[in-house]
């Protein structure tokens, strides 16, 4: 039998098998499968035919000996063949590890080391249909996922409902959102509770995150949501101790069911992230690592920062003409962008999008046509000025007129030489819409289109296997600053440790018109920002972001202190560290890009000192250039002060941060001066 692969069958004594770090232990018709990570530190165990076959089969999830999920039962429910987990019989396993290395076209790192301990279980259900659950145990969190093969007795398949449990241990402290419903954008605010105050009957979204005292930390979200609908967590309400459960979006055009298709089919991965402190998830490549790598060539992706004049009210003083929807207005940011080394510019929309439609609105109406320009727009002008500038354009799309003309409007851009896309207002997560949004991928592809999507669920890691899905929102972000006073830095502080986590957030980033709470309108037309300017120029640090908008008008950021380092500060990395913070409270990042690390920290509703160790510099001698708050008082939220310092490997980089405040530093390697004889 070989060592990189196991079967275990029944036994009438009780055995373990250890192999590595994983075991399988079974007496009668009981079985126990733990899957420990190369680390031994994280641990995930099955248990089966409890009972005389009478309980579901149960997972449990514990870090350093810590419980984080306590068995917690799978229940899946086809039509009309009814629970899979329940009553069933265990065939057999086959174990092995995974130590692999894969080299990302973008991302928060350059290299990804894919290792882990894993275990896939053959399962019979009580109805005789064959299915699998796979586990993973990774250094960074654990992950499980449910198939059916391809069987005889079962081709097609129709899932009613999966309500698998999430027992967590103990009474933690909860990060989370809710949704009203099944149709969201998922933009919303956080509340923090005791697990055991978490409501009842609210669909709660993930990723969320739990904080246990002496700093044990996880998040629970998934990864590879693939022809599958997103799940979102309810507390239930007969249940004490409070339990979790999934509930999966239903099908609009299926009322009762939730997925339908053809075996083979996979779930996308249940994941629990573990870690010591809650800043570590934001490290973590887990959500990739559990993705198929992509297929065909994708090097044509290039990802970079973009403006979006519908932001800042698509005016700016000084072009010709008050409407964004014009030549002269478009040719002014194709100056900037060209001027400043801004490598896209999107054409989007006033009070109606960019193409031809007669409803003043955002939504599409009968005469909706996604494939021909305003004509006050004098389209082909733009693409030739862009062109000649080296500027790359970009569109933006409801996603209801491209579901009907996909392939003709991609063939479309393709032939007007666009770069890539927003498709906007999915603002649901069924099968049907991440089917979609698959298709828009795969067409995406052919036609050298990159792609963000907005009004969008969360990313399950999905952009391994797709590099030009560049970004995606799912998070209340500052464009609600032009209508309300929600997005606050502490909101901004509350995204970075749940919506973050699960991958690159698309923002609405660099309003550079900071104001106090005091001072702060909703305005449509050059809005205001909360927080310092500092605040706002560590997102491009903080968050993972490969494609970050410049919001603002060209006014706004020429002539101005941060802007050089906005201009800067490159979008995708090398490697990632988390260097300090607590959720809730501030986060401070560091990423690197070649030789040069960028730092960035965000402070939320009070002011603080931190001193930052620089351990992670190599030898010599480093120039520092730090942008931050020049003043604590809330009332002068634009100023900055820059400071340069010397700095080396061991040395620690003191930095105050006001209240809604943050700071920014760029290190570059002092070049060496040679020896004179």
């Amino acid at each position: 039998m070989s060592m990189a692969s196991r079967v275990v069958r029944t036994c009438p004594l009780l055995v373990v098998i250890a192999l590595a770090s994983n075991s399988v232990a079974w007496s009668g018709e009981q079985r126990i499968v733990t899957v420990l990570s190369p680390d031994g530190k994280n641990e995930i165990v099955v248990e089966s035919g409890a009972e005389g076959g009478k309980r579901p089969v149960t997972f449990a999830v514990a870090r350093s000996g810590r419980t984080v999920i306590e068995p917690s039962a799978l229940r899946i429910a086809l039509v009309p063949s009814g629970p899979l987990a329940e009553g069933c019989r265990f065939l057999d396993v086959q174990e092995n590890r995974l130590d692999d290395t894969c080299t990302l076209s973008w991302g928060k790192s350059r290299f990804v080391r894919d290792r882990c301990s894993r275990a896939h279980l053959h399962f019979k259900s009580a109805r005789g249909i064959l299915w699998d659950l796979e586990l993973r145990a990774y250094d960074d969190g654990v992950a499980l996922r449910y198939g059916l093969p391809e069987q005889e007795t079962l081709h097609d398949f129709v899932l009613e409902a999966e309500a698998t449990e999430f027992r967590v241990a103990g009474n933690p402290s909860v990060l989370f959102a809710t949704a009203p419903n099944f149709t969201t954008p998922h933009e919303f605010l956080f509340d923090r509770r005791a697990y055991s105050e978490l409501p009842s009957k609210a669909l709660i979204d993930m990723p969320l995150l739990l904080d246990w005292p002496g700093g044990l930390s996880a998040a629970l979200t998934e990864a590879r949501i693939r022809d599958f609908p997103g799940m979102y967590l309810e507390q239930a309400a007969d249940a004490e101790p409070p339990v979790l459960r999934g509930r999966l979006s239903p099908l609009p055009s299926r009322p009762g069911v939730c997925a339908v298709g053809r075996t083979p089919h996979w779930s996308p991965w249940r994941v629990i992230l573990l870690a010591d402190a809650a800043g570590r998830h934001l490290e973590s490549n887990l959500l990739l690592c559990l993705n198929d790598p992509p297929r065909g060539d994708f090097s044509w992706v290039q990802p970079g920062k973009t403006t979006w004049h519908w932001w800042n009210g698509s005016a700016e003083q000084g072009l010709p003409g008050q409407s964004g929807m014009t030549f002269d207005a478009h040719k002014g940011y194709i100056d900037f962008c060209a001027r400043h080394g801004i490598t896209y510019h999107a054409v989007v929309a006033d009070n109606r999008p960019w193409h031809q439609q007669s409803l003043v609105s955002f939504g599409p109406g009968p005469d909706t046509d996604i494939l021909t320009p305003r004509p006050e727009l004098e389209f082909p002008k733009i693409l030739d000025y862009a062109k000649q500038h080296v500027v790359r354009i970009r569109l933006w799309v409801h996603w209801r007129p491209l579901n009907e003309h996909l392939e003709d409007a991609f063939t479309r851009y393709e032939q007007w030489g666009i770069a890539g896309l927003m498709v906007d207002f999915l603002d649901r997560d069924d099968q049907e819409v991440v089917q979609f949004c698959e298709r828009v991928l795969e067409s995406a592809a052919r036609h050298k289109l990159h792609i963000q999507f907005h009004g969008s669920y969360k990313p399950s890691g999905e952009q391994r296997t797709f590099p030009n899905l560049v970004n995606r929102e799912g998070a209340l972000n500052l464009e609600y600053l032009k209508w309300s006073a929600q997005c606050t830095p502490q909101h901004n502080i509350n995204v970075a440790y749940t919506r973050s986590l699960a991958g690159p957030t698309d923002y609405h980033l660099g309003g550079f018109r900071a104001v106090c709470p005091s001072q702060f309108k909703p305005q449509n037309i050059n809005p205001t920002v909360l927080g310092t300017r500092c605040h706002h120029l560590a997102m491009y640090v903080v968050y993972e972001n490969p494609m970050p908008m410049v919001c603002d008008t060209p006014s706004a950021y020429e002539g101005q202190t941060g802007f050089e380092f906005l201009k800067e500060v490159p979008t995708t990395w090398d490697e990632t560290r988390f260097l300090a913070g607590e959720a809730g409270q501030f986060v401070v990042m560091a990423r690197r890009k070649d030789a040069a690390w960028y730092l960035g920290g965000m402070r939320g509703d009070s002011s603080r000192e931190i001193v930052l160790p620089l351990d992670m510099l190599g030898s010599g001698e480093y120039e520092a250039k730090v942008f931050v708050d020049g003043s604590l008082s809330e009332d002068r939220a634009n100023e900055i002060r820059v400071e340069h310092r010397t700095v080396t490997t061991g040395q620690s980089l003191r930095v105050a941060m006001a209240r809604g405040g943050g700071f920014v530093t760029a290190i570059h390697s002092k070049p060496r001066v040679p020896a004179v004889d």
